[in-house]
């Protein structure tokens, strides 16, 4: 299945908007959304290069004014990203696992499951 570019970018803002939704405006998200396909595309992180790889409509310039204004002004919190890069991962939820002593005598330990 292909997906065309416009629809990979709000696909992202979309699932950018539920998990930030409350912690940040519409215009940042879709920025965001925005900034992470940039990154993907060009795989860089030179600001003039990410400007040129936003899938939008405006000239580069203002996207290059849009991206330094959100590093400068804009506080990322850097623990509800992590939880959003670990919330996209796959993974199987941990049902229990083995907890053994020095003497080889192990007992099964219920562990917690899911992002807190």
């Amino acid at each position: 299945m292909t997906t065309k570019v416009e629809n990979k970018v709000t696909i992202l803002s979309d699932t950018l908007k539920e998990f930030f939704g409350n912690k940040m405006n519409l215009a940042r998200i879709k920025f965001f959304g925005l900034f992470i396909s940039a990154l993907c595309k060009v795989q860089t992180v030179c600001f003039e290069k990410l400007a040129c790889g936003f899938d939008s409509s405006v000239k580069a310039e203002s996207s290059l004014r849009r991206i330094q204004r959100f590093v400068a002004e804009y506080s990322l919190d850097s623990d509800l990203v992590a939880r959003f890069i670990f919330a996209l991962l796959p993974h199987e939820p941990v049902i229990g696992k083995q907890k053994c002593s020095e003497n080889g005598n192990c007992n099964a330990v219920k562990t917690g499951t899911g992002i807190q």
